[in-house]
């Protein structure tokens, strides 16, 4: 069933599937992250970025300013969260296409479990450049479906989307080679192709990738030279290159370690809901692909066995591809997006499931049943999150409350061109609250108020209190003396002192 919207004087078709995933993200999307949207919840990296998207050129994002101007320059959190479901929900109608997805339901459960996924948690936790990594998933998405669908110019607009999505992200690069990576497993395992037709037909793929990644170093190095910068030691930006064969191997080691924490296993299947869920997803996945393989007498084709193999396999190793790059990566819950992608290979795998065997049985509603579970989990999840960055708002905003209050009773306080330093930071998470599985980057219940800008800048903003940060030295020369050495810890008495014409506040020894 088809629907048509008519514009101007041209038809535009859209499909009931579309619809359904557009709605479904949207839904799920709000029961998610709309407390998110519809709140001001700083993080500790936000109060820098009340205007902005963060650092760009300087960490090879060359694209990732021009992409946060989409929306404004300001940290909207319902304007860049809307942004960002739309993002997700044309990820969603684009993947459906490429993988020739009609069930409805699947649909739904794909749009759902892509919208709920802890990295789209993570990156609402930066919301000041959420919908630029979001977009970037979009566009990774985008090289591959164009390289797919466009038979003449496919793959040159493959290149470039994917090097624009890199320009925002680097991370997101790994969505296309997982995405690819899934395509193969349907080829061999669902589609029944022979070996040398497939190799053949994905070549335009590797093009893609390869194309891609060149097509954004080139810029990269263009920018470089434009602006007189160089890339930083940070995540190993300034380090990308070939590593040894013994750092290969600690890649390898770091990528099956983050694999396993971001679905709840560091340390194996633990007895915790999201745990034993994703154990689920994992298990299903072997199990089916087994008897896919067997049902589709795919073992007979040897080469074709064997890709398929290969294929799952290194989905993880495609989904951490950034930690073969360079041995300094380390992997956050922000750039973990590809690993969202199981959850579509186990979709599809399902759809080649019936309700007529036992074994097809048992295996799909197995598969159905864990899927909703996932959804539900992490609908629960997000909004546990948000509650936890609500807490760590109200706890911030009364301790530069009460530390502001403290400044002004001293006789010394003249308001506009005073100096202030904070030593150090007040720990104060909530420690009877259940721990996050998994843990998420960027949210806490502790306090942001990590060193004096964050300070000053809240007063700034929330109080109308402008004040000035002590310089590096002074704060040295401040540490080294008596006065300083003898005074009480945050929120003690007397915590709060004049020295060397300086307001220090100490936060803790």
């Amino acid at each position: 069933m088809m629907k048509t919207v008519t514009i101007g004087k041209k038809e535009i078709v859209l499909k009931e599937e579309w619809i359904i995933g557009f709605v479904t993200t949207w839904i799920v999307g709000l029961l998610a992250h709309a407390y998110r949207f519809f709140n001001f919840l700083p993080i500790w990296d936000s109060i820098y970025n009340f205007t902005g998207v963060g650092s760009t050129y300087t960490l090879g994002r060359w694209f990732l300013g021009y992409a946060g101007l989409i929306t404004s320059m300001f940290d909207l959190p319902w304007i860049n969260g809307a942004f960002s479901l739309f993002y997700i929900s044309i990820v969603v109608i684009l993947v459906t296409e490429i993988f020739e997805i009609k069930n409805k339901g699947m649909i739904a459960l794909c749009a759902a479990l892509f919208v709920s996924f802890p990295t789209v948690v993570s990156s609402f936790a930066y919301m000041y450049t959420a919908d630029a990594y979001l977009l970037a998933f979009l566009l990774s998405t985008v090289a591959i479906y164009l390289t797919w669908r466009v038979r003449k110019w496919g793959m040159i607009a493959g290149m470039v989307c994917l090097a624009f999505a890199m320009g925002i992200y680097q991370a997101y690069a790994t969505v296309a080679i997982v995405l690819v990576l899934l395509y193969i497993i349907r080829q061999f395992v669902i589609e029944k192709l022979d070996f040398l037709e497939a190799v053949r037909s994905d070549l335009k793929y590797l093009g893609t990738l390869v194309g891609g990644a060149v097509l954004y170093v080139v810029i990269l190095k263009i920018t470089l030279i434009r602006f007189n910068i160089t890339l930083p030691s940070y995540q190993g930006i300034g380090s990308m290159g070939i590593m040894s064969l013994g750092q290969y191997k600690a890649a390898l080691q770091k990528t099956l370690y983050h694999f396993r924490l971001i679905l709840g296993m560091e340390h194996g299947v633990e007895k915790r809901v999201y745990s034993l869920l994703n154990a689920a997803v994992l298990l299903l996945i072997v199990l089916i692909l087994i008897y896919l393989l067997i049902r589709n007498q795919v073992y007979q084709k040897k080469l074709s066995m064997i890709a398929s193999l290969a294929a799952v396999c290194l989905i993880p190793v495609g989904a951490f591809f950034i930690n073969f790059t360079s041995p300094d990566v380390q992997y956050y819950t922000l750039m973990e997006m590809a690993v969202c992608l199981i959850y579509l290979l186990l979709i599809v795998m399902l759809l080649q499931l019936d309700w007529k065997t036992w074994i097809s049985k048992i295996l799909k509603g197995c598969g159905i049943f864990v899927l909703c579970g996932l959804v539900y989990y992490n609908v629960i999840n997000s909004n546990i999150a948000y509650f936890n960055l609500n807490l760590s708002y109200h706890k911030s905003i009364s301790i530069a409350e009460d530390v502001l209050q403290r400044i002004e009773q001293m006789d010394e306080f003249q308001n506009q061109h005073d100096k202030v330093v904070i030593m150090g930071d007040y720990n104060c998470a909530t420690e009877n609250l259940q721990i996050m599985m998994p843990s998420i980057m960027g949210i806490s219940n502790d306090s942001f108020l990590n060193d004096s800008y964050h300070y000053t800048i809240l007063w700034n903003y929330c109080f109308g209190i402008q004040m000035e940060q002590a310089s590096y030295d002074e704060m040295m020369e401040i540490v080294d003396t008596d006065e300083y050495k003898n005074m009480p810890v945050y929120p003690r008495k007397g915590c709060v002192d004049y020295i060397n014409e300086v307001i220090v506040v100490k936060m803790q020894e």
